[in-house]
């Protein structure tokens, strides 16, 4: 599944958002009718809302990373005047939580954020997450940004590229695509994480020989690239100069850069690997209202604007974009690539990570 997103930033309305921080909530207000309203736009009906302020508060289980997690939060506060309890784990310890208080009976989360389709969407078959058509999200995205039975939606894109020390690496020599990591002169010297450490993994890989044909994999092996079980170390390594080259997320890249570190990222135009950070509404949620008022403000132009702007990342709804930082981006902008909805069920991914093991793993 491909998708083009244009460099500029959307512009559309005027949110009052900063790199630095907000002036959210200024523009924030009840309707005629007592529906929440932002800067214009309506994000969520009466009834919702005053449901949701009479809860005044919910639990987020999310995967996202907190700080950009919490300033997002922020805003959300500002406009609606709930409070939001984060609990913030990496996907595969957020799953087994969510799974083990459901079925103890002592469910917690009031929202579930995932950053990986095959474990939400075992969640949702467990029967742990309630069906909500949000309104927001039917007239916001498109047909497999959302699960068929409304237990889920999309609300954030988040990507990986290629990241890489610019002590390291001249500005001629900076890779143009994928294809050029196979390079010879760049053995021992690339950083990768493993398919097993999640769906961020998963959708590069399937990403990579989608683009580079069915011999990328055994090339790329070829290389002799470094592993390691996240991102963060391996960015950690890449500002140390122990790398030249590393397959890491912009955002973290982005703010390693903004303290001084020497090191970028750029989005290839022959693309990006691109997934979901789901969301949905626990079936025991002890706050719905609050939780469903966060889906409608998530995919709201409010919500995926402070995505971009807060957050640092993709939004989920196509009349909307965002550019990186600093950031080597194509002219046309970042060419989005995901894994079609159907490919995450759990025999297909068990078998791309079976093939994966065979090339890197001998």
């Amino acid at each position: 599944m491909k998708r083009s997103i244009p460099v500029a930033l959307f512009m559309g309305v005027t949110l009052g958002l900063t790199a630095c921080g907000s002036t959210a909530g200024a523009g924030s207000s009840s309707g005629d009718g007592g529906e929440l309203v932002v800067d214009g736009e309506t994000i969520a009906s009466a009834e919702l809302y005053a449901a949701a302020q009479e809860e005044g508060e919910f639990v987020l289980y999310d995967s996202y990373p907190e700080e950009q997690n919490r300033a997002l939060l922020d805003v959300f506060t500002e406009d609606t005047g709930i409070e939001v309890e984060l609990v913030r784990a990496v996907t595969s310890q957020l799953y087994e939580r969510a799974v083990a208080e459901a079925g103890a009976g002592r469910g917690v989360a009031d929202v579930l954020g995932l950053n990986d389709l095959t474990l939400m969407n075992e969640v949702a078959e467990r029967g742990i997450l309630a069906e909500y058509e949000s309104p927001m999200a039917l007239e916001a995205l498109e047909e497999g940004q959302y699960d068929p039975e409304h237990r889920w939606y999309t609300g954030s894109q988040v990507t990986l590229a290629l990241a890489f020390n610019e002590k390291l690496v001249d500005e001629k020599d900076v890779p143009k695509s994928w294809d050029d990591l196979l390079d010879p002169k760049w053995e021992g010297k690339i950083g990768v994480t493993p398919v097993s450490v999640g769906g961020s993994a998963y959708v590069t890989y399937h990403m990579l020989r989608e683009v580079g044909g069915e011999e990328y994999w055994e090339q790329l092996a070829g290389n002799s690239p470094k592993m390691y079980q996240s991102v963060v170390p391996l960015t950690q390594d890449l500002v140390r100069g122990e790398i030249a080259l590393g397959i890491s997320g912009p955002s973290v890249v982005s703010s390693q850069r903004a303290a001084g570190a020497p090191v970028n990222s750029v989005l290839f135009e022959d693309g990006t690997p691109s997934w979901a950070n789901a969301l949905g509404v626990m079936e025991e949620a002890n706050n719905p209202n609050a939780a469903r008022l966060y889906i409608e403000w998530v995919l709201s132009e409010r919500g995926q604007q402070a995505i971009s702007d807060v957050a640092g990342e993709f939004p989920a709804r196509n009349d909307m974009s965002h550019a990186y930082e600093g950031a080597l981006m194509p002219k046309d902008g970042a060419n989005l690539i995901s894994v079609p909805l159907e490919e995450w069920s759990e025999s297909a991914r068990t078998q791309l990570v079976k093939e994966w093991e065979s090339v890197f793993l001998g």
